[in-house]
């Protein structure tokens, strides 16, 4: 599958319908923020693990609609093959460049909470090195910018450093995937296969 079908599953619109077709109150943002924390800590993420989880974010007992399930082992699949396929092509899926600056900076922000979220929920926590512990420092802070993310202003100026900051989180997630899934790593205990 091209990069590019990838990324459409990543689509946040497409997200958010799902969402509200499901009645889910929840964030898309924090949602995927939570799938690419989990797998960037080196820990194995079965599909049937993964919707347990979606169902307990999103707090449902169950799809409506078989599109809605597809949807999310979408987003599942192509994160997965994106973190593995090295091409460095994950985003995270938050509001579009069409969407206003301050309704980008907060799908950013829920995103990074929804990450670190993730990442802590997979219990799994390596020696890190200094640059991974940064990162994860730099994501609370995003975290808790929420409420100013929401005040943000369309301008030029914001736009530049909004479009720096997202270049700069995707590439943290991608840093952090890489350094706990290096080739000397394959040996560790408790690695289970992404796909089935």
């Amino acid at each position: 599958m091209s990069t590019e079908m990838l990324l459409d599953a990543l689509d946040f619109d497409l997200i958010a319908d799902v969402f509200v077709t499901e009645s889910i109150s929840a964030s898309p943002a924090e949602l995927h923020g939570q799938l690419c924390g989990y797998l960037a800590s080196g820990v194995g993420l079965p599909l049937e693990d993964w919707l347990t989880m979606v169902a307990e974010f999103c707090d449902i007992e169950g799809w409506k609609q078989d599109a809605s399930r597809d949807a999310i082992v979408e987003l599942y699949q192509s994160t997965i093959a994106l973190y593995q396929n090295g091409e460095y092509a994950l985003v995270p899926c938050i509001s579009d460049d069409d969407a206003p600056l301050s309704e980008r900076g907060t799908t950013l922000s829920q995103w990074a909470h929804g990450f670190l979220a993730g990442y802590g929920l997979s219990g799994h926590k390596p020696n890190l090195s200094d640059d991974a512990k940064q990162v994860l420092q730099d994501f609370a802070n995003i975290s808790a910018m929420q409420a100013d993310m929401a005040d943000l202003e369309d301008n030029n100026d914001n736009d530049n450093d909004l479009t720096e900051l997202v270049e700069y989180v995707r590439l943290s997630a991608m840093m952090l995937y890489s350094e706990h899934h290096s080739p000397s790593d394959n040996s560790q205990s408790g690695q289970v296969p992404l796909f089935h």
